[in-house]
């Protein structure tokens, strides 16, 4: 146990105590006492993502196998309200704080606190740096080889409607790679910016709009989302408009997702094993804590597959617990 953290106990116990009667955090672990019981912050980045809850969640599994502390709390998809959260969990002197999703240069103000205090930052796909030193990286390469399936699929040309969303590090990575891929292509792009929370209906009500201008029949036609969720919205309204003709493409493998691949609602999804992820960060844990805010960061990657019907049986195989 270091200096810093004994001579903020007493603070912490009281501090955590204060955080367990708010109602925006909430605390996950019974606490063991003793040198390897830790105090870990986790900044959500919404509580309506189910893939960043997975990963949190078998993060929160570890940790209350280990017997440590964990305060959770849901800035709802806020810059700010994350940099507040990371500040908060500064005055406590927790031992490390957990961010998920938003970029770490958009929470300078947040990562700054914390390296002054010593307290190290744990990436969820934000991205490491200076302060940060430890990231599970999600972004641009799970979305590598289903660009090209999509390129692929509609044989170079067509209409494209592309759900993204700015505000996250992975989405702003799984972008640029599909605009990677789509270059020299004949795919014209209609881009709109999903919103969170609320991504669902945000997907269905683009998908809606962009129906209206393009026709059944009209071409080849896609809609990709930078995560299932607005996918999943977009298949709600091509089911309700009767469309069989759109090829909807997702990101993150959630259960609702891969079920829509198999009934072939939609063409596919890249599945990402966030609960490995989660795990494995967990399992670093004390040694991101032992090496300080001053460790050389490291970026790590997450397993993916890309799930299609065609691929589904070997997905089943490979992830037997994530097909229901």
């Amino acid at each position: 146990m270091n200096v810093r953290r004994m001579a903020l106990g007493a603070t912490m116990v009281a501090a955590l105590a204060t955080a367990a009667a708010c109602g925006n955090s909430t605390g996950d672990g019974d606490g063991g006492g003793g040198d390897d019981s830790y105090d870990i912050g986790i900044v959500q980045f919404s509580a309506t993502d189910e893939t960043a809850e997975k990963a949190i969640n078998s993060y929160i599994d570890y940790a209350d196998e280990q017997d440590w502390n964990v305060t959770k709390v849901d800035p709802q998809g806020s810059v700010d309200k994350a940099i507040s959260a990371v500040n908060d969990f500064v005055q406590k002197g927790v031992d490390l704080i957990i961010v998920t999703v938003f970029p770490t240069d958009q929470i300078t103000g947040g990562v700054r606190a914390a390296t002054e205090a010593g307290i190290p930052i744990i990436s969820f796909s934000g991205g490491s740096g200076e302060g940060v030193p430890l990231n599970a990286d999600s972004g641009a390469l799970v979305s590598t080889d289903l660009s090209k399936q999509l390129v692929e699929d509609m044989g170079g040309e067509g209409e494209l409607l592309l759900l993204g969303y700015k505000s996250g590090l992975p989405c702003i990575g799984r972008e640029e790679a599909l605009n990677d891929a789509l270059e020299g292509s004949d795919i014209t792009v209609t881009r709109q910016e999903v919103a969170i929370p609320g991504q669902v209906e945000s997907g269905t009500k683009f998908t809606q709009a962009w129906l209206a201008k393009n026709p059944k029949d009209s071409g080849n036609l896609a809609i990709w989302a930078c995560f299932d969720d607005p996918a999943l919205g977009a298949v709600s309204a091509l089911r309700s408009a009767d469309r069989t003709d759109v090829k909807v493409y997702g990101i993150n493998g959630t259960p609702a997702a891969v079920t829509a691949v198999q009934s072939g609602a939609m063409r596919a999804t890249a599945f990402i094993d966030v609960a490995g992820a989660g795990r494995e960060l967990a399992e670093r844990t004390p040694e991101v804590i032992e090496g300080g805010v001053d460790a050389e960061p490291e970026d790590i990657p997450i397993p993916t597959f890309v799930v299609t019907k065609e691929s589904y049986d070997e997905f089943a195989q490979k992830y037997p617990d994530e097909v229901k």
